[in-house]
């Protein structure tokens, strides 16, 4: 039987390892292109609740004046909702130059309580966040009771 030189030994070995290697390297990238993916979701995510916030600031500041929104926050009022548009880095655009879109829309419900909510959709129309609101508009708040 020949005995398998030490150079052929030699380099089944670097081949093993190469193969080692390259499996570990594909599992790496794999690991980073979903961190990367999840990175870019919550990027959104954060700007998506941040821009919410600050309509639901507004829309307080109002006192739940859903038609008053225009004067504070860039966008329009269409049948009864306010609509605002925002490019990829979440700056006010028009509806043609958009990337999302935020829908605050207002009912009044039972005892004086206006239940409002601020809806963020993705370019999909796939909605990003939703944030329902509920404010007191009777008596008791505009003689400062509350």
């Amino acid at each position: 039987m020949k005995r398998l030189s030490r150079t052929r030994l030699f380099l089944l070995e670097m081949m093993v390892n190469l193969l080692v290697f390259c499996v570990g390297a594909a599992i790496c990238l794999m690991a980073f292109a979903k961190a990367y993916a999840l990175s870019a979701e919550s990027r959104v995510l954060s700007q998506a609740q941040r821009t919410a916030e600050n309509a639901a600031m507004a829309l307080r500041s109002l006192d739940g004046d859903l038609s008053a929104l225009p004067y504070l926050l860039d966008g329009q009022m269409q049948e009864g909702k306010f609509i605002a548009w925002y490019s990829q880095d979440w700056q006010p655009v028009t509806e043609e130059n958009s990337i999302y879109q935020m829908e605050v829309s207002a009912e009044m419900g039972d005892n004086h309580v206006l239940n409002l909510r601020i809806i963020i959709y993705s370019p999909a129309h796939e909605a990003v966040l939703t944030l329902p609101l509920r404010q007191y508009t009777g008596d008791a708040q505009k003689r400062g009771n509350i």
